[in-house]
């Protein structure tokens, strides 16, 4: 796993996480895990199912909410938003952090946050999201 990357207090996100990554992270503090990637995305992918048990055994919350960009609603969304409702240090990923890197974008400007803003936060942190404006753009406020 590469170092998590920092959105704000405690939301971070990374690239997609391996059951042996779950150890280090609850080392470093990390409470929730919040899986992005929707299952069977690639071959070499870890299972929810095997991720969330070791989460899980690590006294960690995980949370599945799977993001196609071609299908993006409202409603994941507000899943995300659900999951982060206890202030909690979290980690979301998916294949490259760029799913959950939108969903924080799109939480803090429902919060009244500037699009342009967040967009241009999370670009200087390395997450190109040009590709995932249309996706976007239904659920700008």
């Amino acid at each position: 796993m590469s170092h998590p990357i920092q959105l704000d207090a405690l939301y971070f996100v990374a690239p997609q996480l391996t059951e042996s990554d779950l150890a280090s992270l609850k080392a470093q503090g990390f409470e929730r895990v919040i899986n992005n990637r929707p299952e069977g995305e690639s071959d070499d992918q870890p299972s929810g199912d095997n991720l969330r048990a070791t989460a899980e055994s690590l006294g960690m919350e995980y949370v599945s909410n799977p993001i196609n960009l071609a299908a993006l609603s409202q409603d994941q969304v507000d899943c995300q938003g659900r999951a982060l409702l206890e202030e909690k240090k979290t980690l979301a990923f998916c294949r490259t952090g760029t799913r959950s890197s939108v969903l924080w974008v799109l939480l803090e400007n429902a919060k009244g946050g500037s699009y342009e803003e967040l967009v241009g936060q999370v670009s200087g942190k390395g997450f190109d999201l040009s590709r995932c404006v249309a996706a976007m753009a239904p659920l700008v406020k």
